[in-house]
């Protein structure tokens, strides 16, 4: 009799725990904006649990030849989704912001020569009490394709 018990305690102490937490292990892939079929899946996407003010950076490797596309989905609740791409080194030059363009949630770019970036994701959105531990899922989707080189090139 004791041994029911304890298996109940245990299975209702487990329920409470994932009720509570969030799975946002495929949230890039679910929610983020996808491109054309042009487009390959590249494996530094990532998902994450954000609150409301939060900043995280990561960083990512692109390659010489290769034409980007970035996708970036938060829920409602995290507000504007700030994306800001730096070079990595150690002058940190930013070299694109989504504040100059309203906020817009994705982006596309080409790249000439193979180096690291770092991806600067934030949400705008303010905590109403300093305490709030709410989390939200933010997701980060990277595509990327090769293109042919022209004699002109935008891009960074």
């Amino acid at each position: 009799m004791r041994t029911k018990y304890f298996i109940i305690t245990i299975l209702l102490t487990l329920n409470s725990i994932t009720s509570y937490s969030q799975n946002c292990s495929e949230y890039h892939i679910d929610k983020c904006r996808w491109t054309d079929d042009s487009f390959l899946y590249s494996r530094q996407s990532r998902s994450a649990l954000y609150t409301k003010d939060m900043t995280s950076e990561f960083s990512i490797t692109v390659y010489g030849g290769e034409e980007y596309y970035v996708s970036v989905t938060g829920d409602r609740q995290l507000g504007d989704i700030r994306i800001r791409v730096k070079e990595d080194n150690k002058n940190k030059t930013l070299l694109y912001d989504n504040a100059e363009y309203e906020y817009e949630d994705f982006f596309f770019f080409k790249n000439e020569v193979t180096r690291n970036l770092i991806l600067q994701i934030s949400s705008e959105a303010e905590k109403k009490f300093s305490n709030s531990s709410d989390r939200y899922c933010l997701g980060v989707l990277i595509e990327f394709r090769t293109y042919k080189e022209q004699k002109t090139s935008t891009g960074f």
